[in-house]
């Protein structure tokens, strides 16, 4: 029987005491004071007494460091001046650990000329917390010498500065104020932000950094000057990437991958039904990559606009003369018959689907609705020209009525006009049969006289 092979995780490895002095001294050489010297005697306090913390679990120091150097025999009987810093985590980098040795009081042995030697010292508690001790001291009266002899031998008396370390250069600054730092191996945040005499935490905010990233070579690390103008931080991974309004005001966001309406109302401080109102959609509507929102409309007094077209107005007859809808990406026949204000049976009816029935993206379904007109012809009444003559005749036509679209939009104007029309053609008329009556009347009078 096959025996299955178990993963081992991969040993921690801790930061060193040799690290933590070399860390130290960088920072403090970058001040222009020359690097602490390292002294056995204070390294074997150092290291007894991260062993007594880790055994006991402490969180706090356990105090007078200048009298526990003295008792161990560093000074020589003499008065001796000592700080003590330490750090406590699981798996904490050099980094992390400088970071929280960067305020005033853990700063002392970086800033304090007169600190000479230096030791550390690292153990490993029961429940997996590793304490890291730096102590730094100097006799009082004494100048500082010493020497150091590196693993391996090959002493030279003269202060000792381990390797690993990329001393920082500082970049090129821009015309606004900003540097462009690129990131070298051996270079740390916490080294860097020394080098630019910022603070760590401005370097994460500049480049929305996490507590948790630690730098890579070849980062690009964004810092900035006293004198800095102009610069905005890009957004976090997954973070909303607010637009700046135009010259009317208006703002436009874009929308980009893994947005939502909610998130994006957040990031612009508006509520997702002024969003959806302002761009005619639902709350629920789902965004699509490249869609232009309207957050902010323009300061701007709009010009009147004609009403927009419903999607059955917007529909272009196909070759064969009818209607279709092309079936979209997540559609289903509820929302489309929606769309268009008709049932989904009728939907069914009028592409023999039933309910099982299942469409695909790019179908085309047909819609047996006849688009109302979007076009409203406006019709100018008649105005009869001053020089026509109309004959009358017991033979004249009809004057026709109005066509439906003509009544739709039919004025007092035009009925007057109409009125004027048929009383021309009647007038004749009735002088015609006028001038008849009169002849017969004047034909009966000549009868009569000549009777008498």
């Amino acid at each position: 029987m096959p025996v299955q092979a178990v993963a081992q995780e991969k040993p921690k490895t801790l930061v060193s005491a040799w690290e933590i002095i070399s860390a130290m001294n960088t920072w403090r050489m970058s001040n222009g004071l020359p690097a602490l010297i390292e002294d056995g005697t204070i390294n074997a306090v150092a290291q007894s007494t991260a062993q007594i913390m880790a055994d006991q679990n402490l969180s706090w120091h356990i105090g007078n460091v200048g009298g526990r150097l003295q008792a161990a025999g560093y000074g020589g009987g003499q008065t001796v001046f000592a700080t003590e810093n330490f750090a406590m985590g699981t798996d904490l980098s050099i980094d992390q650990i400088m970071v929280m040795w960067s305020d005033a009081d853990h700063m002392r042995p970086v800033t304090n000329p007169n600190y000479c030697h230096v030791g550390a010292g690292v153990a490993t508690a029961s429940n997996g917390f590793t304490y890291y001790i730096l102590q730094a001291a100097y006799i009082s009266g004494q100048a500082c010498t010493g020497s150091y002899t590196p693993p391996g031998g090959g002493g030279t008396g003269q202060p000792f500065v381990p390797g690993g370390i990329t001393p920082v250069e500082i970049a090129e600054m821009d015309e606004n104020g900003i540097y462009t730092h690129l990131v070298k191996p051996g270079q740390s945040l916490w080294l860097i932000a020394i080098a630019y005499e910022v603070r760590i935490a401005d370097i994460r905010k500049w480049n929305n950094l996490s507590e948790s990233y630690k730098i890579r070579i070849g980062d690009e690390l964004i810092i900035l000057s006293p004198e800095a103008k102009g610069y905005v931080p890009p957004p976090k991974e997954g973070q909303v990437e607010v637009s700046k309004p135009g010259p009317d005001g208006k703002v436009v966001h874009t929308v980009k991958p893994y947005e939502y309406l909610e998130k994006i109302a957040q990031a612009y401080g508006v509520t997702v039904a002024r969003i959806a109102e302002l761009n005619g959609i639902k709350a629920t509507t789902p965004l699509t990559i490249g869609w232009e929102l309207v957050i902010v409309p323009s300061n701007h007094t709009a010009t009147p606009t004609e009403r927009p077209l419903t999607p059955i107005e917007r529909l272009t007859p196909a070759a064969d003369g009818k209607y279709y809808h092309i079936v979209g990406e997540g559609a289903a026949l509820e929302g489309i018959a929606k769309l268009y204000g008709i049932s989904v049976k009728d939907l069914m009816a009028w592409n023999n689907l039933n309910e099982n029935s299942i469409i695909y993206v790019g179908d085309r379904l047909l819609l047996n609705i006849t688009p109302p007109p979007t076009i409203t012809p406006t019709f100018t009444p008649v105005t009869p020209s001053p020089t026509a003559t109309i004959t009358p005749t017991p033979t004249n036509t009809p004057i026709p009525s109005a066509t439906p679209a003509q009544a739709l939009t039919e004025t007092p104007e035009a009925r007057s006009v109409s009125s004027a029309n048929i009383t021309k053609i009647l007038l004749p008329i009735f002088a015609g049969i006028a001038v008849v009556v009169a002849i017969i009347l004047f034909l009966r009078y000549l009868r009569r006289k000549k009777n008498d």
